[in-house]
């Protein structure tokens, strides 16, 4: 597996895990809105924004149409599968992110991607103001 690729795929794994440990979170005893705004935009970055923005990349790449996959949907579970087509057709993801890898709106969109995964972790630290 590419460099490149191992990033990607562990950039969507770090969106995964940060959601799934922020879920554990008990944020309702804290009145704080920056404990309130940071569990909000973990939500948004893992079920909305890296979802949609996933699809685009492998709309990009036309990696749809090699790799049956379903419309993006607004859920983690869709990421999930993204890391999951990674895993299992590696060499296609390769072979079009040499191809395609080097558009403008694909490095931009993997940029994004990359600083998503900063920001939710970020996020998260912020989360540890609550109580658990």
């Amino acid at each position: 597996m590419t460099e490149l690729l191992q990033q990607i795929q562990q950039a969507l794994k770090d969106v995964v895990l940060v959601y799934i440990q922020a879920q554990k979170v008990n944020t309702e005893p804290v009145y704080n809105q920056r404990v309130f705004g940071a569990e909000t935009s973990i939500r948004v970055i893992a079920n909305k924004t890296v979802p949609y923005l996933m699809y685009d990349v492998m709309k990009q790449l036309q990696l749809l149409e090699e790799i049956e996959f379903e419309q993006p949907e607004a859920s983690v579970h869709y990421v999930i599968q993204i890391i999951s087509s990674i895993t299992n057709f590696a060499e296609i993801w390769e072979r079009s992110l040499i191809k395609r890898g080097d558009y403008l709106p694909v490095k931009v969109a993997l940029q994004s991607l990359f600083d998503m995964a900063s920001d939710i972790k970020k996020q998260y630290n912020t989360l540890g103001q609550a109580p658990e």
